[in-house]
């Protein structure tokens, strides 16, 4: 046997046992990894400022966990103060009324009513008590996983931006292409998930400022709302209808049909559809033409698309997985057509 039969038989053996023994960090690592390198601008500012790297990688990753730990932290702190200071009784009352305004608003159609009516009478304030206490284990449990997942991923972060260059120019020299065509692969993935990083921080921004604005006026606290509509709008499928949907019902509670409507109109079009399906993909073409200002030629509507069908598979981690596989495909496929096709 030749010497590269037995290297690659042993090397692809050692590869799977690699992928068996690590595969429960596989995600983690990837996702610290791509989030690396679409902030890997905060290490370049760092490093002009800080002569020692592992205060550099300390800094930029204490940059990019504050930026989701600290609105979590509030939401969590307005949480719990909520269910400490919950009234049983006057949370019966407000799902009774509730659902009563309901009945009365669909009271022209007769039809739809009735079942309407038999779907609510599942609902009362110490059944919706009753299960939010029977799911608070499995919320314990999902929070514990979510918690040593986030903290593998800011250790897998810290490393990735401590090593960078000596990990960069360890792979260039293992990858069997030129330097020109390394780093055109590296710029077209690093372009798009910077594109796709500041995009999601302006959109999650503008919807809960929306929001936030328009709960305002209601006489809610408009930055918690704010907040928690930003944060929702990164849930796939249903996302900021987690807030204004109990906006809305609230306002029945009150008696302010015109106002729940308003609520639902403002959340489910305005927001939901003008905002986050027409106004997004406007925001993907100016954050790459004017404010990153970089030169890959992917379609914004490709990255739009991308980032929903991230999110569809890979949830939150979808928002940078889906475009880097895009962006990487797509730069396979200009290497191939330019160098490989004839």
């Amino acid at each position: 046997m030749k010497p590269i039969y037995f290297f690659w038989i042993v090397f692809i053996a050692s590869v799977y046992a690699m992928a068996q023994l690590y595969h429960a960090f596989l995600l983690n690592m990837l996702i610290a990894f791509l989030l690396c390198v679409c902030t890997y601008f905060l290490k370049d500012f760092f490093d002009r400022y800080l002569k020692w790297n592992w205060l550099s990688s300390l800094a930029s990753v204490t940059i990019v966990v504050a930026s989701f730990i600290l609105p979590l932290y509030f939401i969590a702190t307005k949480g719990f103060h909520f269910l400490s200071t919950l009234d049983q009784a006057s949370f019966n009352h407000f799902i009774d009324s509730t659902k009563a305004e309901i009945l009365l608003w669909l009271s022209d159609f007769p039809g739809i009513a009735a079942k309407i009516k038999t779907f609510l009478n599942e609902f009362s304030g110490n059944s919706i008590l009753g299960h939010a206490l029977s799911m608070s284990a499995s919320i314990a449990k999902w929070s514990v996983a979510f918690l040593t997942n986030l903290g593998f991923i800011v250790v897998f972060m810290y490393f990735f931006f401590y090593y960078a260059k000596s990990f960069s120019n360890y792979i260039l020299k293992l990858i069997p292409l030129s330097l020109d065509q390394t780093m055109g692969i590296y710029n077209e993935v690093s372009g798009v998930l910077n594109v796709v990083f500041f995009t999601s921080l302006i959109n999650i921004f503008l919807q809960g400022f929306c929001f936030g604005v328009m709960s305002y006026f209601f006489g809610y606290d408009g930055l918690l709302l704010g907040i928690l509509y930003g944060i929702a709008s990164l849930v796939p499928i249903v996302g900021g209808a987690l807030v204004w949907i109990p906006a809305a019902f609230y306002q029945l509670y009150l008696k302010d049909t015109s106002g729940a409507i308003f609520i639902a109109i403002y959340g489910a079009i305005f927001i939901g559809i003008v905002i986050d399906n027409i106004i997004k993909p406007i925001l993907i073409s100016i954050v790459n033409k004017h404010l990153i200002k970089t030169s890959i030629t992917i379609n914004e509507m490709l990255i739009f698309f991308a980032i929903l069908a991230g999110l569809n598979v890979f949830g939150f981690a979808g928002i940078i997985i889906g475009p880097a596989a895009t962006a990487l495909f797509i730069a396979l496929l200009r290497i191939y057509d330019a160098n490989f096709r004839n």
